[in-house]
């Protein structure tokens, strides 16, 4: 395992895409329904972890790298770090997305919204590309935030201020426009409250409040942090609840509340999670697997989708009623999703993300095709 990793972040991260991968694949054995029906609970959960933890990491780095003497360079250095980080993944598969519907669908028309993460601004994306949602929603917080949080510090020149500022900004934004959205539109929680990325930066936030008070605050968090564990699961429960009311979307507080709640409990998960750290170097078969599912888990959410697709209509279309080939064909799902993230993960985003260290003058390209003639000599 990587000195430099946090076990805990890497469980949240490998227990956000476990329940996401399970959640979407429960479709596979519809035979189960009373399974489906009890997961569904808490099947929305997985992404609103990684939106926390994503501005917990993020917040993190812009914290320490951007100063009152930053300007555009430090800003474009942080983008550009953040765009080889997730552009290449998204991009193949927007790809094979693209192919995909194009293959399947005679009456498929590609949206151009696609190419910059716009498909789900204002209104929740439709059918294609389904998981890329959350990739516009994350997006989105990557060019905003840092923008705003620079802008405030270069004019009152003290980063408490500053971040304090962008933070209260970004609540005040993500609650008006949710609230002016429910009032004036039938919005329901699962569509255009949850993936609007507009109406979802707040969820983000509280990940960088987080990283902003660990980054003051660290012994005295470390110090309540079981105390701070029990009011995030408190939080949590509260809001997996009020999802869970028959009457979630005519009710317009559980509406305008629902996500903060989750989003500030998870928060209050993280002085634990950021305190849990690997023990020793020779780790156990389930720490390995967390941490390697974590790695891997940009890679499995975008290919757990299609590959289920393709199994749900070259495999169970002709034996949908059979309960044992079902879970079968779920299990097996599972595992190749696994297989193809690691090969995704190894030979194509890992390269990637290596090259946003490469200087920017063509070294990069080189280091590229060396990189990956190293890997086709080892095989």
């Amino acid at each position: 395992m990587e000195k430099s990793r946090i076990f805990g972040l890497d469980f949240l991260r490998c227990l956000a895409i476990l329940i996401v991968v399970i959640g979407h694949g429960l479709v596979l054995i519809p035979s189960f329904g009373g399974v489906y029906e009890f997961f569904r609970v808490f099947d929305f959960l997985g992404v609103e972890f990684f939106f926390v933890l994503s501005g917990f990491l993020i917040g993190t780095i812009f914290l320490k790298i951007l100063s009152a003497d930053s300007g555009g360079r430090e800003l474009i250095n942080f983008w550009k770090r953040r765009w080889w980080r997730t552009l290449p993944n998204y991009y193949l598969f927007l790809i094979i997305n693209i192919i995909g519907f194009g293959f399947l669908k005679d009456d498929f028309s590609f949206d151009w919204k696609y190419l910059f993460f716009l498909q789900n601004l204002t209104s929740p994306n439709e059918g294609f590309f389904s998981v890329s949602w959350s990739l516009a929603v994350e997006e989105l917080f990557y060019i905003t935030i840092p923008l705003i949080y620079l802008f405030f510090l270069r004019i009152i020149k003290v980063i408490d201020v500053a971040i304090l500022l962008t933070i209260f900004l970004v609540i005040i934004w993500s609650f008006v426009v949710r609230y002016n959205y429910i009032i004036n539109y039938e919005a329901t929680w699962n569509e255009e409250i949850r993936r609007a990325a507009l109406l979802r930066l707040d969820s983000l936030i509280y990940g960088v409040a987080g990283a902003w008070l660990w980054l003051k605050k660290q012994d005295f968090l470390k110090k309540y942090k079981v105390s701070f564990f029990l009011i995030g699961t408190l939080l949590i429960s509260f809001g997996i609840f009020f999802r869970n009311v028959p009457e979630v979307n005519d009710n317009t507080l559980i509406l305008l509340l629902l996500f903060p709640i989750i989003s500030l409990g998870v928060t209050f998960w993280l002085p634990v999670l950021a305190s849990w750290k690997s023990k020793s170097a020779r780790n156990g078969l389930i720490e390995k697997s967390v941490v390697k599912i974590s790695l891997w888990s940009y890679s499995l959410y975008l290919v757990h989708v299609p590959l289920m697709e393709g199994f749900r209509i070259f495999i169970l279309s002709d034996s949908i009623d059979n309960s044992f080939f079902q879970i079968l064909v779920f299990f097996i799902w599972i595992f190749c999703a696994l297989i193809l993230s690691f090969f995704i993960y190894r030979f194509f985003e890992k390269p990637f993300t290596d090259l946003r260290d490469r200087k920017s003058n063509g070294e990069w390209l080189r280091a590229f095709i060396s990189d990956f003639s190293l890997i086709r000599s080892k095989k």
